[in-house]
């Protein structure tokens, strides 16, 4: 394609192989499901354990591409336009993930120790949470979270889908319009659910920084994915023109910036809890750095922060795909790595298993593969039903601009 021709000629169909890819992973995802279903026989608390680590790794591929997307709207730029399908695809996976949640809230007792009376009778500053932490609200600010991020993924998706036949500004417009206040949406649900969701498996423990955490996190989560899966289509038009060494290098410096702000929010409440010493916040950093977990810590240190900067530093990196695409699988697979270490050292409810030394149950792993499987195949589901680009964006033409540098 010449860069003389115009993109809006183009419908930008998905190729066959994005069909073929969804039910690839159908088939991955529900095999690790049979496994996972065993799994909650065999073993039930290890099994939710496994599930809340790969649902919240799934819910971070979504809820990140929402943030994007909608980072998008408000601010445009060429990388947003490239994996604009792509974001749009991952948010759509929202109602599939709000009936995913299911299994988290029938299984909240095997979680989550605050919901056992005789926990809370021995320890006084969980019970003084109480008007918090109870069952009821819990579900309703679950319930509000999923209102949320469903309402916000309809009038998104209703909007982009006119966009697709109507050129019209106003459309632009009422897409911002939803923008700009979602960024506060999801910034405070995001919050909410990882505080209930997450914080609270030790409810003994808090950190006021604990949402924004999972913010840059799931940011960093869904562009590794999206440039990974850019990448994989590189040969399919429209993205053999577009998706040259300076669209690659947005990608790598925007990957290399969350890998930063996730370091410096990681460090930083480390940094203040140590400081503070008080028992109920450096108790839980003590038990990720004793008993072997110091190994999972350390391996984030440099496998999640130390080896990606490092290598992202380098600009022939970010504008080769075959040298990029390694450093995005990596920071995907220590985005698991990092939920595991935040989730598994919690206490378990009514038993004896101990979680002061570094422990591993096969479905960590086989639960968290049947999530990730369903979840990409229903997102290259919703990926495959749109074209590829919005030809009705005013600033397409740009990404011709250098359509023959690589």
């Amino acid at each position: 394609m010449s860069a003389k021709v115009q993109p809006a000629s183009y419908r930008f169909d998905p190729p066959v192989a994005v069909a073929s890819r969804s039910k690839r992973w159908l088939v991955l995802g529900f095999v690790a499901a049979v496994a996972a279903i065993i799994g909650a026989f065999v073993s039930s608390q290890q099994f939710l354990r496994g599930y809340l680590i790969g649902y919240m790794l799934v819910l971070g591929f979504s809820l990140g591409s929402m943030a994007l997307l909608m980072l998008g709207h408000l601010t445009g730029g060429n990388w947003w336009m490239i994996g604009r399908r792509l974001m749009e695809a991952g948010m759509a996976n929202i109602p599939l993930l709000t009936i995913l949640f299911i299994p988290i809230w029938l299984g909240r007792y095997s979680l989550y120790v605050w919901l056992d009376p005789t926990y809370v009778a021995t320890h006084h500053s969980v019970a003084a949470k109480a008007a918090y932490l109870n069952d009821q609200f819990w579900t309703l600010r679950a319930v509000i979270c999923f209102v949320l991020w469903n309402l916000w993924t309809v009038m998104l998706r209703k909007g982009s889908l006119k966009q697709d036949s109507d050129s019209s500004p106003r459309i632009w417009q009422k897409l911002k319009v939803w923008s700009a206040p979602g960024i506060l949406m999801f910034g405070f649900t995001l919050t909410v659910a990882t505080t209930d969701w997450i914080m609270s498996l030790e409810p003994t423990w808090y950190s006021t920084i604990f949402g924004m955490f999972f913010m840059i996190s799931e940011a960093l989560s869904a562009m590794a994915l999206i440039l990974v899966i850019l990448c994989s289509l590189h040969e399919f038009a429209p993205y053999d023109n577009i998706l040259g060494p300076d669209k690659l290098h947005d990608y790598g410096k925007l990957i290399l910036t969350f890998t930063m702000v996730w370091a410096y929010f990681s460090f930083s409440q480390w940094l203040i809890i140590w400081a503070g010493n008080l028992p109920d916040e450096i108790s839980w950093y003590l038990d990720r750095i004793n008993g072997g977990w110091q190994i999972v810590a350390l391996s984030l240190v440099i496998l999640q922060f130390s080896l990606p900067f490092l290598l992202l530093l380098s600009r022939e990196l970010k504008r080769d795909a075959h040298k990029l695409v390694p450093v995005a699988l990596l920071v995907l697979v220590m985005r698991y790595v990092d939920l595991y270490w935040l989730v598994v050292p919690n206490p378990f409810p009514g038993t004896g298993i101990d979680t002061h030394h570094i422990t591993y149950h096969w479905t960590y792993f086989a639960v968290p593969l049947a999530l990730v499987g369903i979840w990409l195949g229903a997102f290259f589901w919703h990926f495959g039903k749109r074209p590829l680009l919005v030809v009705t964006e005013p600033m397409l033409p740009r990404l011709w601009e250098h359509g023959h540098e690589h």
